[in-house]
């Protein structure tokens, strides 16, 4: 009786000795489960924070793209302007230059004709006093 007293206290204890490691494993297999959800979760946040990082970092490059692209443009449409104004100033001088040259040509061509009526004048006068000596002196 004692023997199997004995018996059933070493069964008992036995049972519960595997008892306990079963609720060990299951204690340490919960634990390791929730430390890979842990880490799971860690890493999909982190992951999600990397993605929102690179999506800023994307929307400042494509601001500083745009930013740059405007520069160029006003840059360019200043240039274009600038340019405008060049030719307009220098249409403009050409004009002034070209109503000169006109000016000038009209005030040498007046002042050969000016010449050439002079000159005409003086031989018609010329003509007039030779033909009055002419005629005096016939009467003479």
């Amino acid at each position: 009786e004692k023997q199997r007293i004995i018996y059933d206290e070493e069964k008992k204890l036995a049972q519960n000795q595997a008892q306990i490691k079963s609720q060990m494993a299951k204690y340490e297999d919960e634990l390791a489960r929730k430390r890979m959800q842990a880490e799971n979760e860690y890493h999909r946040i982190r992951n999600q924070e990397l993605v929102k990082l690179q999506e800023e970092s994307e929307i400042r490059l494509e601001q500083a793209r745009r930013a740059t692209e405007e520069k160029i443009q006003a840059q360019r449409r200043q240039t274009e302007k600038e340019k405008a104004e060049i030719q307009r100033e220098t249409i403009r001088i050409s004009e002034m230059a070209a109503a000169e040259a006109r000016a000038h040509e009209a005030r040498l061509s007046e002042e050969v004709n000016r010449r050439l009526l002079l000159e005409r004048g003086d031989a018609e006068r010329e003509k007039w006093i030779s033909i009055i000596h002419a005629t005096f002196e016939h009467i003479g």
